[in-house]
């Protein structure tokens, strides 16, 4: 049984109550979109993504090495982590995002109450970074409440780094610019091309 939730703390819990002939592994292929339905299906969505594979104490090795095939036949690549070091970071980079795009959406939309306009400008940069906010509430809303302690965690490191730009637009515009070219540089080195 191979398990493909967005949260494993909670999940792999309640796998471990299974009956002895269940064989489990907890699973999460960290590439999504913000739209759901058939309509929407993609033979090409799990290539080259990463499949994060979260056996319990239970799983036995061929279970595992089973999950392993399978993750291989869909063209992804596995990364084996903890059900808890999965909650931290997947509310990094794949949680707080969401949240993130919810709050740039609401920071618009009150905006846009004093000047409709703003929509006229909302252009690509605007649409990328506010797609995931077009996502599934209700799975959303799960997803968030199996993991609240780690997104709380991040999205609260999030804000430190919001402070630290409005900080640094006080004034300090050599500190601003080395800041932006330093995480240009870093988004270039960890994603150099699109997937």
């Amino acid at each position: 049984m191979l398990d493909l939730g967005s949260t494993k703390s909670e999940i792999m819990a309640a796998m471990e109550t299974l009956p002895a002939a269940c064989d489990p592994v907890g699973g999460h292929p960290m590439c999504g979109k913000e739209v759901a339905g058939l309509q929407h299906a993609d033979a090409a969505l799990y290539h080259g993504a990463t499949f994060v594979l979260a056996p319990l104490a239970r799983t036995s090795p061929a279970a595992l090495q089973l999950a392993h095939a399978v993750v291989a036949a869909v063209g992804a690549h596995a990364l084996l982590l903890d059900a808890a070091r999965h909650d931290r970071l997947a509310a990094a980079t794949s949680h707080v995002p969401y949240l993130v795009a919810c709050a740039l959406m609401s920071a618009a939309s009150a905006a846009a109450v004093d000047d409709d306009a703003l929509w006229q400008l909302a252009a690509s940069g605007f649409r990328d970074t506010s797609r995931l906010a077009a996502s599934s509430v209700n799975m959303m809303l799960d997803i968030l409440r199996t993991n609240r302690a780690p997104v709380r965690a991040a999205l609260l490191a999030q804000r430190d780094q919001i402070d630290r730009l409005a900080g640094l637009l006080e004034g300090d515009e050599a500190a601003l610019a080395q800041f932006l070219q330093s995480m240009r540089s870093e988004r270039s080195r960890h994603f150099p091309s699109p997937r």
